[in-house]
């Protein structure tokens, strides 16, 4: 039986949604038609603001990760460690692996690294939810004004249709749905039990925990100085808050002139209730980075909310997107090959102690590579008796 890799096995939820998206995307092609369309035809000076919005997105994002590091760090890397993060994090979790190796590298600890980031997500989700309370307020208003209706307006009269047509009116068609969700339920669990089981004896069973919770609290106390060590110093601080009030500000400027550039005249405040609300709800549709779920969002929101027609919503949302996302995922991918050339997300190097003499192989790598070689120094010819020289360990790699 053939073992997937893992690089495979990463990338798979990516090409999976990249399948569901070209689906969707011919189940809708006159809405996609029409989008693109209109797309076509924008205007360009509308189009420019909205260029010029994304690119402040830039700065911030930079100073807002700066105010995240005790230490000092280039500007440079930390602009393309920004830009490669969306174009990394389309397969799984490697934007957090990327942010990882670039702070240890910076000097952080582990623990220190991971308060970083935990401070940086932190801060935009604060700043963003008194934002999106806002917002959701305002919607009902906005949706009286333009006569909106959203698609779920009438779910509950079509669940109650659908559920004495299918369930209800045949007694036997009930049993079976029952049986099924029950089988279902009760895989679900037990795969769940076996996970957690294989999960705790490869970390060395129950009775280690209480080791795992002390190095959990030495780590949390380490993490927690980290993050003291930034609270005292107030201009990081202020630059964290104040570019984590900007970026979604920035964003909603941004839908705003595309918005125009397509030919809708919604207001700012109006698209901020838009904005908002439909990013909101995108992780209710997990995806890679949120691979084409903004975009169903976007569109569904401005017609929904809004009250746009399918082609000029859909032409937004695309260029939207385009803008501020799949348009950088060249630049993101020159970034981390930027960074990787500097060695800026190389894994940090580790002492490790000398190997005994004799011993077969080195376990250990170095920061560099993971390959060693052993390397016997031979006794030179009418040395004589003795000890014979001890091995020598060489990296054997390239980075």
């Amino acid at each position: 039986m053939s073992v997937v890799p893992a690089p495979a096995r990463k990338a798979l939820p990516t090409i999976v949604f990249t399948a569901l998206i070209a689906a969707a995307a011919v189940w809708q092609r006159d809405a996609v038609g029409s989008g693109i369309h209109a797309l076509a035809g924008a205007d360009p000076r509308w189009l420019a603001v909205a260029a010029v919005a994304t690119l402040a997105l830039w700065p911030t994002s930079v100073v807002m990760l700066r105010g995240t590091i005790p230490a000092q760090t280039s500007a440079r890397q930390l602009l393309a460690l920004q830009l490669a993060v969306p174009a990394i994090g389309l397969v799984p979790a490697a934007s957090l692996l990327l942010r990882l190796r670039f702070l240890r590298r910076t000097g952080l600890s582990h623990a220190g690294a991971v308060a970083s980031m935990t401070l940086l997500g932190f801060a935009a989700l604060i700043v963003r939810v008194p934002l999106v309370v806002i917002a959701a307020l305002a919607a009902p208003s906005l949706m009286s004004r333009t006569g909106a209706q959203p698609p779920w307006h009438d779910l509950g009269s079509r669940a109650s249709h659908w559920l004495h047509r299918s369930a209800l009116d045949n007694p036997w068609r009930t049993a079976g749905i029952a049986t099924v969700a029950l089988v279902v339920v009760a895989l679900l669990i037990g795969i769940g039990v076996l996970a957690l089981r294989r999960r705790v004896a490869a970390h060395g069973g129950w009775r280690e925990s209480a080791g795992r919770l002390r190095h959990f609290r030495a780590d949390a106390r380490q993490a927690w100085k980290s993050v003291a060590a930034i609270v005292v110093r107030p201009h990081r601080a202020a630059a964290l808050w104040i570019c984590a009030l900007l970026q979604p500000l920035l964003m909603v400027v941004a839908l705003w002139a595309v918005l125009h550039a397509v030919g809708a005249n919604l207001s700012l405040p109006d698209t901020f209730v838009v904005e908002l609300v439909s990013v909101a709800l995108a992780p209710l549709l997990p995806s890679p980075n949120g691979m084409a779920t903004k975009e169903i969002t976007i569109a569904a929101g401005l017609t929904a909310v809004a009250g746009l027609t399918a082609g000029v919503a859909v032409g937004a949302a695309l260029g939207f997107r385009l803008l501020t996302f799949w348009c950088q995922i060249p630049l993101g991918l020159a970034s981390f090959a930027y960074l990787n050339h500097r060695k800026a997300i190389w894994a940090a190097p580790q002492r490790r102690s000398s190997p005994r003499q004799g011993s077969p192989a080195v376990a250990a790598s170095c920061w560099a590579c993971s390959r060693w070689s052993r390397t016997s120094r031979r006794r030179p010819t009418g040395s004589g008796p003795g000890p014979a020289p001890a091995a020598s360990y060489r990296c054997s790699g390239t980075p």
